[in-house]
């Protein structure tokens, strides 16, 4: 009988992450389970890595395999590793962005034995056949390995030619779990139609993870599956997380028709035209994540985005028009940003919610990802690349404990809270807000940690208060 497959997430419990559908190790779990495998999935968070680590070891898997993200969960994600190398000697293998961005620093490490890079359904099987008949791993494409404690990395497996190969098997997991309210909707699930995206922005990680190749499932495949959690979960709108949703416009809007469901996704504001913006009104979307990124012309042309700020806000009229909502996110702190041009950033934010009130903002500090087309620039510019592993979770673009050689992170975080409440309908506390913005004074945010405090007792449902709270919370996100 064929040893046990464990494959982990480990999600920040600060970010409510936990009930996301783990896609990856979802896509990685259905190929093992396909072939036979014993594979069972954990998705948890900090707060459970000791717990998880006694109920996996009593279980003796033949390996271990973690999804890895760059930032907090590849801190969360070596602590945890280290601690089952501490008790037994279970094979450890990452896989996810981080290992595949850095793989011979992550094989540097006593706790890792294995990485996989970029996308793992193939790869995971054949190093499976090599640990279970104790053969070497040369040859196995795609994955990276330890030869007398240096790292080897094999050359890289081609990307997989037909997504539909490789659909996802839901019964690995207790959909139940995995749907949370978001907005107006009760009842909403994760999900992806494709992989990639085509476009060259020199911040992101997708220039080396999916050497700038978009990929998707076809039509078919997508409206089954979404057919499928609609009759298990009874979901009343579907998030999808694609990183760029609009490649093909009318695979997406073929998608949206056939699902007959309130979706949220990605789009860029270039895309935005009125006929695209009457069809998306049609098929009630209740959010679009927009990258603007910047204020400042000059940032726009070095990540290379294609796209200028009088784009921008013709772009959002279009989408004001129409009355679509929409979320807006922005850069700061890259590599020779000047303070006028950080303030330029704030200033088209604020631009944005006058002519569309309704829009919601997230604001991050600039995270250089290695393998990036930026990576090397921001080491010329200043940035020190952690040369620990498990310090790699010290910089997370989103935390305010963020050490950045150009912003202080923050300000940052404070200036995105307020920006974040800015579309509540929270009477006259959102002038206040306003007079913050409008004048940057940006200290004492004993406000917003009330807000926040506030707001995670609403979404988590905490007692009768909590309960109270979440009907306010959803009277005030209206």
């Amino acid at each position: 009988m064929l040893n046990k497959i464990i494959l982990l997430q480990i999600n920040f419990s600060e970010d409510h992450s936990e009930k996301i559908l783990p896609l990856g190790i979802l896509s990685v779990g259905s190929a093992l389970k396909r072939s036979g495998y014993d594979v069972e999935l954990y998705n948890i968070n900090e707060k459970d890595i000791d717990v998880t680590i006694v109920e996996i070891i009593d279980k003796d898997p033949l390996f271990i395999g973690l999804s890895v993200m760059t930032g907090i969960q590849t801190r969360h994600s070596a602590e945890f590793s280290i601690r089952i190398k501490s008790k037994k000697n279970i094979p450890i293998v990452w896989g996810g962005i981080h290992p595949s961005l850095l793989p011979e620093q992550c094989l540097s490490e006593n706790y890792i034995d294995y990485v996989i890079i970029s996308e793992g359904e193939k790869s995971i099987l054949e190093l499976t056949e090599k640990l279970a008949s104790n053969m070497p791993m040369s040859g196995v494409l795609g994955v990276g390995y330890k030869v007398d404690n240096q790292p080897v990395i094999n050359e890289s497996r081609p990307f997989i030619s037909n997504l539909d190969d490789y659909r996802l098997d839901f019964s690995l997991l207790d959909l139940k779990k995995y749907v949370f309210p978001l907005g107006k909707y009760k009842r909403v699930i994760a999900y992806k139609a494709s992989r990639g995206c085509p476009y060259n922005c020199s911040f992101c990680y997708n220039n080396s993870f999916n050497n700038n190749k978009w990929r998707t499932w076809s039509i078919n495949a997508v409206i089954e599956d979404i057919e499928y959690l609609k009759d298990v979960c009874n979901i009343d709108a579907v998030k999808f997380y694609d990183d760029n949703f609009f490649v093909d416009k009318d695979r997406a809007i073929e998608i949206l028709s056939k699902i007959d469901l309130p979706a949220h996704v990605e789009i860029r504001i270039d895309t935005i035209t009125d006929d695209l913006a009457q069809q998306l009104k049609s098929f009630k979307i209740f959010d679009m994540l927009i990258g603007v990124e910047s204020g400042s012309n000059r940032m726009l042309e070095l990540i290379d985005k294609r796209f200028t700020v009088n784009m921008i806000l013709n772009g959002v009229r279009v989408i004001s028009k129409y009355d679509l909502p929409a979320s807006y996110s922005a850069i700061v702190g890259l590599p020779t940003e000047t303070k006028e041009e950080f303030e330029s950033t704030i200033d088209l934010f604020y631009d944005i919610y006058l002519i569309h009130p309704k829009a919601g903002f997230t604001l991050g500090a600039y995270l250089p990802y290695p393998g990036s087309k930026m990576y090397d620039f921001a080491i010329k510019n200043g940035f020190k690349p952690p040369v620990k592993t498990i310090d790699w979770g010290n910089i997370d673009r989103f935390r305010k404990d963020f050490s950045s050689p150009w912003i202080n992170a923050r300000i940052v975080w404070r200036i995105r809270e307020y920006f974040k409440f800015l579309n509540w309908n929270i009477g006259p506390i959102k002038k206040w807000l306003e007079f913050r913005i409008k004048t940057r004074f940006w200290f004492f945010p004993v406000d917003i940690y009330l807000l926040e405090y506030l707001a995670s007792i609403a979404i988590e449902q905490k007692g009768l208060f909590g309960k109270g709270l979440r009907k306010a919370y959803s009277l005030m996100r209206k």
